[in-house]
């Protein structure tokens, strides 16, 4: 049994080392409380701090300057940069700015330029059906080709572009369906056509107008008034009545000829380099992505005005407005059905897409969906 005295030393012992064990306690909580808060101030602080990673872009655009389209290719990148806080900064430029006018495709596969506003037209070395998302003799009008390219025709083009190294974002400038020439000459008969000198926009285009007699040539938009003032060519196709005034066409054409038949609807899109479009982050890509589609419909509804008081414009100047001669209409219609006929028994991939339009068509028609 032990003693009063040990058991009080012992008890004291006890609690003077149990308050050396408490005041180590404490003094090891303060000690991590204060480095914890420290740490959370800092990180607080470094997060708040630290710049945001900013992505730049290089854009060039198809059109030249004066041409109303641009204007779409500057808003998009305006709309991308508010959206995304600065996080994605886009700078533009108009034809031939930094790549040559035409060789806008060639330059965002190699990734000269992060991205381009471009005719899908001038892609069909690539990839020849293509021509489907950009004008079509007889195809779809604006609104059924929005329409389609959200049921497939979307889904289709990015499988299509994705081997060749390019991101289909979308279209970015739709149109209504275009002047279907202007020219210095009159045509009043298919007669007309033979040996006609006119400026086609793309290869498809080119083709089926040499088989009707013609003699077409490509040239890039900002070449055709020049070309046209000079006589090397007769006439030429360039978008809807708006542009064309835009561009200054009424000073070098006296004829304008109107007709859906060439071309329902005429599309330039967004394509963006595959590496580049693939490290961009997944919220950066959304913004893109509806940036186009929202400046798309904002650019078509705006045209249409702007087409109505250009074709008050152009009869007001003295131009020649008339209907192309139903001849020629059929001529047309005759010749692109076997030539897209052609290509599609020979390309199963350009089929594939020419039939989702064919049915497409049928489908719109059936319901006078116009």
């Amino acid at each position: 049994m032990l003693e009063p005295e040990r058991i009080v030393v012992n008890i004291s012992i006890n609690v003077f080392m149990m308050k050396r064990v408490l005041l180590v306690l404490l003094t090891l909580v303060s000690v991590f409380s204060f480095f914890s808060c420290g740490s959370s101030d800092a990180t607080d602080t470094a997060v708040s701090e630290a710049p945001k990673k900013v992505i730049k872009w290089k854009l060039q655009s198809w059109a030249s300057a004066g041409d109303a389209t641009y204007e779409a290719t500057v808003e998009f990148a305006r709309m991308v940069e508010e959206a995304s806080d600065g996080r994605l900064v886009i700078s533009t430029y108009n034809a031939g700015a930094i790549i040559p006018a035409g060789k806008e495709f060639d330059a965002v596969i190699a990734g000269t330029v992060e991205a381009v506003h471009g005719a899908p037209g001038w892609s069909l070395g690539y990839f020849p059906g293509a021509v489907f998302y950009n004008n079509t003799v007889g195809g779809l009008t604006c609104n059924q080709q929005r329409m389609w390219l959200e049921y497939e025709g979307l889904e289709l083009a990015r499988k299509n572009y994705e081997p060749l190294g390019v991101h289909y974002v979308g279209r970015l400038t739709p149109h209504n369906a275009e002047v279907f020439a202007m020219s210095t000459k009159p045509l009043n008969s298919v007669e007309d056509l033979k040996g006609f000198k006119v400026r086609m926009g793309s290869a498809a285009l080119n083709e089926i107008f040499a088989r009707m007699g013609a003699a077409p040539v490509f040239m890039p938009g900002g070449e055709v008034y020049e070309a046209t003032q000079r006589g090397i060519i007769d006439g030429f196709e360039y978008v809807t009545p708006s542009v064309n005034w835009g561009m200054g066409f009424q000073e070098v054409a006296d004829y304008m000829y109107l007709s859906p038949s060439r071309a329902p609807t005429d599309d330039q899109a967004l394509f963006v380099n595959l590496e580049v479009w693939n490290e961009l982050p997944a919220d950066l890509q959304v913004i893109v992505t509806n940036a186009s589609f929202a400046v798309a419909e904002q650019y078509y509804v705006t045209e249409i005005v702007r087409d109505a008081e250009a074709l008050i414009s152009f009869e007001q100047y003295g131009t020649k407005i008339q209907k192309v001669p139903a001849d020629i209409e059929a001529l047309l219609s005759k010749t692109a059905d076997a030539y897209y006929a052609e290509l599609a028994a020979a390309d199963p991939a350009y089929k594939e897409i020419y039939d989702s339009v064919m049915e497409w068509k049928k489908i719109c028609n059936q319901f006078n969906i116009q």
